[in-house]
């Protein structure tokens, strides 16, 4: 599966808890911010609609 790389911008304090979150999870903070990504589709049902229509 080809990847796509995406930019994001966000505020300094968000920036502080995913450095201090990743950190602390012993993960990259690009990682943690992708599956937090990731996780909030799949709360939305977006994830969950893309499927069904396959």
């Amino acid at each position: 599966m080809p990847t796509i790389q995406i930019r994001i911008t966000v505020s300094k304090e968000i920036n502080d808890l995913l450095e201090k979150a990743a950190k602390k999870l012993g993960k990259k903070k690009s990682m943690l911010a992708r599956e937090l990504m990731e996780q909030k589709l799949y709360d939305l049902n977006l994830i969950q609609k893309e499927l069904k229509e396959i």
